[in-house]
């Protein structure tokens, strides 16, 4: 029996649940002060102050192939984004969330990849079941390229 514990963060969004590794959230936010960013992609909802540094607004939701509609959440989790090459430009990010998230212990066998899924999501590492509920993993390093492509 395997009973190794993932201790994660369940993040509700308006599309799905997406879970974020604990040690990447490094706090949840109420949004205030974004100021948008010209000609940027419709994912990037704007920039905001965060413990004076300057941090990118996406939006998981936007990011969607084929969904124009950017969320006005709230709330944001505030993720870090550490990059194999040290280039990722800002060392963090706010994604907007749309539910309260969730500190949660999963064990192994309680995660399963979900083969049936055919959505494709350019912020999504892999898509899962935990329990039989469906999720999607956070690809931290799929956002901070983006952001890099965006050249804010």
């Amino acid at each position: 029996m395997d009973s190794q514990q993932i201790k994660c963060i369940l993040l509700t969004l308006r599309t799905e649940n997406v879970i974020v590794p604990n040690a990447a959230v490094a706090e949840i936010i109420s949004l205030r002060g974004v100021k948008k960013v010209d000609d940027a992609p419709k994912w990037l909802v704007g920039k905001m102050q965060w413990r004076d540094v300057e941090i990118p607004v996406v939006s998981f939701e936007a990011a969607a192939e084929g969904d124009n509609t950017v969320v006005g959440a709230n709330q944001a989790a505030i993720i870090h984004l550490i990059s194999d090459d040290g280039n990722s430009g800002y060392p963090y990010v706010a994604l907007t969330i749309s539910g309260v998230p969730h500190v949660s212990l999963f064990k192994k066998n309680q995660i399963v990849t979900d083969n049936e899924s055919t959505k494709v999501h350019p912020m999504v590492a892999q898509r899962i079941r935990i329990n039989g509920a469906a999720a999607s993993i956070l690809d931290i390093d799929s956002i901070a390229m983006m952001i890099n492509r965006a050249a804010l």
